[in-house]
């Protein structure tokens, strides 16, 4: 089956590609988003555009990283909180808050009708540090998850995949198609 990944994002298509073992086909589909903490509602928003143009088996994906002392911010406006203010500009934001904590949700949706939508979630906790490596990849830098020394942008890549949000939804998907072969 031919699939859609709606990004112009080509750090997320290599990425999934990977983690998925297939070839995805980007589509970089000029999709308005709605400004909302519901990643669900964002999600199902931005498949019902990405299906109105295709007409295919399209996958859309956002990561939310959620500071727990701000409640559900910046959650899925993360990516407008990070053009704004900056890895440093964030790390400075919460430096008055004595929890650190954060939970780092990355949700992908699927629909190959339009109409079924299918949501397939990985969730991780952690901490904001200051900025560690690599810069290329969003919050990375920033994000250390519970039980590592490491943020994700010193992690290797590999190890990274193995237990990001990204990699933990990939896995749900990957299976759901598995599943869904099978009963063809």
């Amino acid at each position: 089956m031919k699939l859609y990944f709606a990004t112009s994002n080509i750090n997320k298509l290599r990425e999934l590609s990977t983690l998925l073992e297939q070839k995805l086909i980007s589509v970089p589909l000029d999709l308005q988003e709605i400004q909302t903490t519901d990643l669900h509602e964002l999600l199902k928003f931005k498949l019902q555009q990405a299906y109105e143009k295709l007409h295919a088996p399209v996958i859309v994906e956002d990561t939310s990283l959620y500071f727990n002392a701000w409640n559900k911010l910046p959650g899925p406006l993360i990516k407008w909180f990070l053009e704004d203010m900056g890895l440093e500009g964030l790390v400075q934001a919460l430096s008055p808050f004595e929890d650190k904590s954060a939970h780092a949700v990355c949700c992908l949706a699927f629909t190959d009708d339009g109409k079924n939508i299918h949501f397939f979630e990985g969730k991780m906790k952690g901490l904001i540090v200051e900025p560690r490596g690599s810069r290329k990849f969003g919050w990375d830098a920033i994000f250390q998850a519970t039980g590592k020394q490491e943020t994700f942008g010193e992690m290797p890549i590999k190890e990274k995949n193995h237990i990001s949000p990204r990699g933990i939804a990939a896995a749900k998907f990957k299976q759901f198609l598995r599943l869904r072969a099978t009963r063809k």
